[in-house]
């Protein structure tokens, strides 16, 4: 069975986590940014309230101050500083509505008013005059100041529309609860977006920078290799360094297509391609490549699925292929013939293929991350089934990994099928290669 080869930390696990820290942080600054802001714009009308406030006298005050004297009523004399100061004006009604004192009154302003008059000057104004009443016994004291200084209304609500009022208020909370929240996604997902965009785009630019040293390294391993005033050591060791540069290149190309297809940047070329074409000519070319008695392929094509034609990066797809049968010849670990069935057939317009083959099967653990929809990082010895999963999903296909019921394991691949009418009008069997 394979193993992964010791304890390795669990990338998506920290990624989640890194994720969630963004987004509380994300909601907990904007939260303190809404709340500065508030209390700077309440903080702000309440500087602009107390330098426009002009803290007018009051009834009360004004009756404090007002004595009764023999030749009539006499006002403190501060508080008379202070009226005129703020440029107010005062009168005292007796219980017939007459005025009985009264200081700096406009002359417009009449010397007696009805019960009307009063009633109406208690919620209004006096003629255009702003007034407060304050009412002692039988007298009232009107205080009132200059016109269009002060803004007087008599405001009153329905307790319906108060009731209303309430759930607007809490309609407006939970907006602005939701707008703090879709902010702070919206940042995240950029945020994170940003790094793995930077994460990318450094990786590629490494991979560029190893590429051209080593095709000098592989250059020269190879001249040496076939040197024959080496001696046969030297170049076994040149054929190592060579077959080793070989693979470091195609891990590079391998974790550029990786990052490419996690993140959806590899730009899919697609066309119009027949499956059962591209499983058979990858298949030939491995029994071509092998070396007698090891490597059996047992093709089972539908007829139906023969023809069947699919939307498809072409290069890609022969990636998926060609990693499923390397993948069965290095870890077939059972015999040295390496058994591979592979069945396509088709069924309501989609197209199934299912690879499978005589080795010891996945492991537990393996068949777990195979199975699992999270964004996991993949050790070396399932780096190539992770790729096929990744440029199948991309593919807007399916695909399951499992183990046979004897033996083996199998790969089931799904695509969704082209209408044959339609590939029959757009003259795709023109540039078809069969290769039997």
């Amino acid at each position: 069975m394979r193993g992964f080869g010791g304890e390795r930390i669990n990338y998506n696990y920290r990624k989640a986590a890194h994720l969630l820290f963004y987004g509380v942080l994300a909601v907990f600054g904007i939260a303190m940014l809404t709340f500065i802001l508030n209390i700077v714009f309440l903080i702000s009308a309440a500087i602009v309230y107390v330098n426009t406030d002009s803290n007018y006298v009051g009834g009360g005050e004004i009756m404090k101050a007002l004595t009764v004297t023999q030749n009539g009523y006499v006002l403190d004399r501060e508080v008379e500083e202070e009226l005129g100061l703020k440029d107010q004006w005062a009168m005292l009604l007796d219980e017939n509505g007459r005025v009985i004192w009264s200081i700096r009154k406009p002359e417009e302003l009449k010397d007696e008013y009805s019960r009307s008059d009063i009633a109406r000057m208690s919620k209004w104004y006096l003629q255009g005059y702003p007034v407060q009443m304050r009412a002692w016994d039988d007298r009232i004291m009107i205080v009132g100041m200059q016109k269009e200084t002060m803004w007087k209304y008599n405001v009153e609500f329905s307790l319906p529309w108060m009731e209303f009022a309430k759930r607007v208020i809490l309609a407006y909370l939970f907006i602005n609860f939701a707008w703090i929240v879709v902010l702070a996604f919206f940042f995240t997902r950029r945020f994170t977006k940003n790094r793995e965009r930077a994460r990318i785009e450094w990786i590629a630019g490494i991979s560029h920078d190893i590429r051209t040293p080593l095709s000098v390294v592989m250059g020269y391993a190879d001249t040496l290799e076939r040197s024959e005033s080496l001696p046969e050591d030297a170049r076994q060791q040149a054929a190592v360094i060579r077959h080793q540069s070989l693979v470091m290149k195609e891990l590079i190309a391998d974790l550029n297509l990786t990052s490419q297809l996690e993140y959806s940047m590899q730009a899919l070329r697609k066309e119009t391609v027949r499956p059962a074409e591209i499983v058979r000519s990858v298949a030939v070319a491995f029994l071509n490549d092998s070396e007698p008695g090891q490597l059996d392929i047992d093709m089972q094509i539908e007829p139906k699925a023969e023809q069947l034609c699919v939307k498809a990066d072409r290069q890609l797809l022969v990636r998926v292929f060609r990693n499923l049968i390397n993948n069965s010849m290095k870890h077939n670990g059972r015999s040295k013939l390496v058994k591979i069935r592979i069945a396509i057939w088709q069924e309501k317009q989609k197209c199934h293929i299912r690879l499978e083959d005589n080795g010891v099967g996945y492991s537990e653990e393996i068949l777990r991350r195979l199975r699992s929809r999270k964004k996991d990082s993949t050790g070396e010895n399932i780096r190539g089934l992770e790729i096929v999963k990744k440029i199948i999903l991309a593919h807007g296909g399916k695909i399951r990994f499992g183990n046979g019921e004897e033996s083996g394991e199998y790969c089931l691949i799904t695509l969704r099928g082209m209408k044959q009418n339609k590939a029959y009008f757009n003259g795709v069997w023109n540039h078809l290669d069969y290769r039997d």
